[in-house]
């Protein structure tokens, strides 16, 4: 009827709508980490000052220790500082190469040809099958592989590629670095399966239009790659390192140097510490790589 009147939903701007769309979108994530994580997580920060018994008839003492807990986990403690540091070596050599793989991958399965939705369920199973049993298999098969390539110089193992990359002038560390990701291929497999789905999805959602003007104006396939596909997944990009970068703290050797000391030796005051540290080092890195990725993420309006 053009006399009735709209509901409050129709008169909202665009910018508004999707500012609404975007905040229910978030709402399950922010009730779970209100509900589920945030008590926790401030628990966890009030354990780290005090020295925490448990009392036999019920409940818990804590007793005012400072930064006693964390002056021991940074500087007494022989395994927190090496597992740290190994830690955020491992985030950031393997972050780059998964998120080059999963794009590489993503082209790949993008293209039209016999048995695609095939391939990309095989490309899917590492993550349903991600169990404890089969993340350890993952590791040692990886660990078998890169044995056996170190011992023997297989012709289609690392050491072919080795020779390959020395033989082209690549610098050493890069070499090594290469060699490392070769050896590691099945656990980079297994922690790319989120990363292949978003950036097929993000790959499906770019307009035809902007490869038939690339290729109208002469454009080669790599200038169309750079200029055309990198630069509209860039957001996805800049998603997907996050992502990454989160699921590889998550399965840091720390997580298991925490439990130990909470659940195993009582040291609760030192667990939580090592938890308040290892965060803040997760966010902090976290937010330095985004910020220098968003500089270049370009968003299409």
């Amino acid at each position: 009827m053009a006399g009735e009147k709209r509901s409050w939903y129709y008169r909202l701007s665009f910018p508004r709508k999707t500012a609404l769309w975007g905040f229910i979108f978030l709402l399950p994530w922010l009730l779970g980490f209100l509900l589920l994580f945030l008590v926790p997580m401030v628990q966890t920060f009030q354990y780290s000052f005090n020295q925490l018994e448990i009392v036999p008839t019920g409940g818990i003492k804590l007793t005012p220790a400072g930064f006693e807990n964390f002056r021991h986990a940074l500087l007494v403690d022989p395994n927190f500082n090496p597992a740290l540091v190994n830690t955020l070596i491992e985030v950031l050599l393997y972050t780059p190469m998964i998120i080059i793989f999963s794009l590489l991958c993503a082209i790949l399965l993008n293209g039209k040809f016999r048995g695609r939705a095939v391939a990309r369920a095989i490309f899917f199973i590492p993550i349903i099958m991600a169990t404890g049993l089969m993340m350890e298999r993952v590791t040692n098969l990886s660990g078998q592989m890169q044995a056996a390539t170190e011992g023997e110089g297989a012709v289609y193992g690392a050491g072919f590629i080795a020779q390959l990359l020395f033989n082209l002038g690549i610098g050493n560390q890069l070499v090594q670095y290469l060699l490392d990701m070769v050896n590691r291929i099945f656990e980079i497999i297994s922690l790319s399966g989120i990363q292949i789905l978003i950036f097929l999805a993000s790959l499906q959602a770019i307009s035809p239009s902007l490869y038939e003007v690339a290729k109208i104006e002469g454009a080669t396939a790599y200038e169309t790659f750079w200029k055309v596909t990198v630069v509209m997944v860039s957001p996805m990009i800049l998603t997907c390192t996050i992502y990454t970068m989160s699921d590889l703290f998550a399965r840091s050797d720390i997580m298991t140097l925490v439990y130990d000391l909470a659940f195993r030796q009582s040291r609760y005051g030192l667990s939580a510490a090592m938890s308040s540290i290892y965060l803040l080092l997760s966010v902090l890195t976290i937010s330095i790589v985004v910020l220098m990725l968003r500089k270049v993420v370009f968003y299409y309006d």
